[in-house]
């Protein structure tokens, strides 16, 4: 059977860019709605023929605010990905969007488009958090977007932020409860996470907490946070099935899975990455993320690749191992080296992992502490 793949495609444009952001975002008021669309379609045929081999599970259009394309573009993309590929009627096609943009007329449009479940960027519930993280909604706009987007799509997911700053875990559980009150079937709940070193030009809240001039919570306190969203959204009947992923259960992302299980997947548009792997090696891309750059390039005909990397056995199998280990399913032991056999055992006895058949999963201690673990799993 040919394996499997996903398709991501990017859309940069934002009416403002939050200041945690370090995706590839264009806050230019004016979008060039058809020539980004003319683009997208055209990188996808210069792309397609090194995946005609796979098989397509999912399509997922992320950003940047997808819900800012019009949903007659949204129709072409689709379409034009279900003529290249033979992608399953009841495929997985994901649209992500901002509560304050999720008007019902959109949310229709875009369900006649072939959407079929919608990624709502809530973060918190909280008007103090909301504020703290440059979000323009409020509470009610969010829920009444959640509900909206449940009448319209069978399919509803939700993102959270927590350890961002004024959070608590207080505010936190109050986040999971009200959210798992509504219809919601999968929810993704991250940390928010500010590296001042590499972030530090373009993210506004990471050069300020290098400059010592923002607290956030604790490493504690950040960890209770977790802990406290993990069991409220338990009670409601949302599993977790990776480290910051929760569904219902039949809702757990498909497209998402492809990259825990180390598949191949079609990255397109501005800032997007892809990755195609061979049976030792993979070839992973990523496009130039200004928007300027990625459509003079798709336009001129030419691929719009800014980097290349090749990855070699040693890095695909670490890489591997960092994946699986994030999710419920766990790794097979014989993907393990030989040489770590005792490491297991001492992770098993430190409950931080457990043997479940012939696979080694991570426990809620070991997920803690994911990277710890991957690393003493690591060969030397």
């Amino acid at each position: 059977m040919p394996a499997p793949f996903g398709i991501y495609v990017h859309f940069p444009y934002c009416t403002a860019r939050c200041p945690y952001c370090d995706f590839a975002v264009s806050t230019d008021p004016l979008i060039p709605q058809e020539r980004y669309t003319r683009a997208i379609l055209r990188e996808l045929e210069l792309r397609a023929t090194a995946f005609a081999h796979l098989e397509p599970r999912s399509l997922y259009l992320g950003g940047g605010t997808p819900s800012l394309w019009e949903p007659a573009l949204v129709a072409r993309v689709v379409g034009a990905v279900r003529a290249r590929f033979t992608l399953p009627p009841d495929a997985e096609v994901t649209l992500e969007a901002n509560p304050e943009s999720c008007q019902t007329d959109r949310l229709v449009a875009y369900r006649a488009a072939g959407v079929n479940r919608l990624s709502l960027g809530v973060q918190s519930f909280d008007r103090i958090v909301l504020a703290k993280l440059g979000r323009r909604h409020g509470p009610q706009v969010a829920e009444r977007a959640i509900r909206d987007a449940a009448a319209t799509v069978p399919n509803v997911a939700v993102d959270l932020i927590y350890g961002a700053r004024r959070s608590s875990v207080s505010s936190a559980r109050a986040d999971a409860e009200r959210l798992a009150a509504l219809p919601v079937k999968h929810v993704s709940a991250y940390a928010l996470t500010l590296d001042p070193e590499v972030l530090a030009e373009d993210v506004p809240l990471a050069r300020a907490k290098r400059a010592g001039r923002l607290e956030f919570p604790p490493d504690a306190e950040v960890l209770a946070q977790a802990h406290a969203i993990r069991v409220a959204l338990r009670r409601a009947g949302l599993r977790r099935y990776e480290i910051s992923n929760f569904a219902r259960v039949g809702f757990e992302s498909a497209h998402n899975r492809v990259y825990w299980a180390s598949q191949s997947y079609l990255g397109l548009g501005c800032g997007a990455f892809g990755c195609l792997y061979g049976d030792s090696h993979a070839l992973r891309w990523g496009n130039h993320r200004a928007p300027a750059a990625y459509l003079s390039a798709v336009e001129a005909g030419l691929l719009p690749s800014a980097e290349e990397e090749r990855l070699g056995p040693r890095e695909l199998a670490d890489e591997r191992l960092m994946l699986a280990l994030r999710t419920t399913a766990g790794l097979a032991l014989s993907e393990l080296a030989p040489s770590r056999q005792s490491e297991v055992r001492a992770l098993v006895h430190a409950h931080l992992a457990a043997l479940l058949g012939d696979r080694l999963v991570l426990t809620a201690r070991g997920m803690d502490v994911h990277s710890a673990v991957v690393e003493r799993l690591m060969p030397t």
